[in-house]
């Protein structure tokens, strides 16, 4: 009987792949023929999986969402309701946060050179905000309450300061400490806290 291929999984497999190639040479400078040798195929099975490059680096970007989200999910589920500790997963603190980190900063780089790409990373902002969206109101109940101009600055100032997070610990690792990104965290979350419950305690009181 023929092999049966599962095309889902195939394509996670290469995109995972492509992680790895994107991290040790850019998005730039990366090539098909890296992509296959990473993921040990050929280009011709890729080019049957995907149509060109970007739809690939799409996939990989992609990737960082799916750990992220899996490992919210799990520590959710075990009752965590710390959103530091939720939000550890979004931040390079450890070494295989640093690999998804190096892809999006890669990623950056490239943007404003890149319609297209410009395009995609509106596309993947829009679906990383919801994520945090979510935990946001699931570690902050308080939050549920919270006048909609109030939430949104405040879940901007949190986004803005993991993107700063990432570019840090990536380009400047012996400064950006995974403690001192972990502490870092941690205070911006309480100083973000504190001004939005200030800020919905003064708008209802008008």
């Amino acid at each position: 009987m023929p092999k049966i291929i599962d095309v889902e999984l195939t394509r996670l497999g290469i995109a995972r792949a492509a992680c790895k190639a994107i991290a040790g040479k850019g998005i730039s400078a990366v090539t098909m023929i890296d992509i296959a040798n990473a993921a040990g195929v050929t280009t011709g099975m890729i080019t049957h999986y995907f149509e060109n490059k970007t739809d690939i680096i799409t996939a990989a970007l992609r990737i960082p969402f799916l750990n992220m989200e899996r490992k919210i999910a799990h520590l959710l589920e075990q009752g965590e309701t710390d959103l530091a500790t939720l939000l550890d997963t979004a931040v390079p603190a450890s070494k295989s946060h640093v690999e998804d980190g190096v892809i999006w900063v890669n990623f950056w780089g490239v943007i404003a050179a890149d319609p297209e790409f410009h395009k995609l990373n509106a596309s993947l902002h829009c679906e990383r905000k919801k994520v945090y969206d979510r935990v946001i109101r699931a570690a902050w109940p308080e939050s549920e309450e919270w006048p909609t101009d109030v939430f949104e600055t405040a879940l901007r100032s949190i986004v803005t300061f993991l993107f700063g997070l990432n570019a840090g610990g990536v380009t400047n690792r012996a400064v950006w400490t995974p403690s001192v990104q972990r502490s870092q965290l941690e205070l911006h979350l309480r100083m973000v806290r504190c001004w939005a419950r200030k800020q919905a305690l003064i708008i209802c009181e008008k």
